[in-house]
């Protein structure tokens, strides 16, 4: 599995060095597509990977269970 650094790393250097490519071939409007679905790609493997697990619930009360 991949680690954190590596994600965030890919997230960007990926869709960054492929819209760059293309835009010097002349293809501007399809390298800025590839930017934002690859960042959104890596946005949702980070929601999916360590924000989506989390409980975020709060504590309970001692003095009124079940609530």
């Amino acid at each position: 599995m991949f680690t954190g650094g590596l994600i965030l790393a890919a997230m960007v250097l990926v869709p960054g060095v492929t819209k760059y490519v293309l835009t010097e071939l002349g293809y501007a409007t399809l390298g800025t597509m590839i930017w934002y679905g690859g960042y959104a790609t890596g946005v949702l493997l980070i929601w999916a990977r360590w924000i989506r697990p989390l409980d975020l619930s709060g504590p309970t009360d001692p003095d009124h269970p079940g609530e």
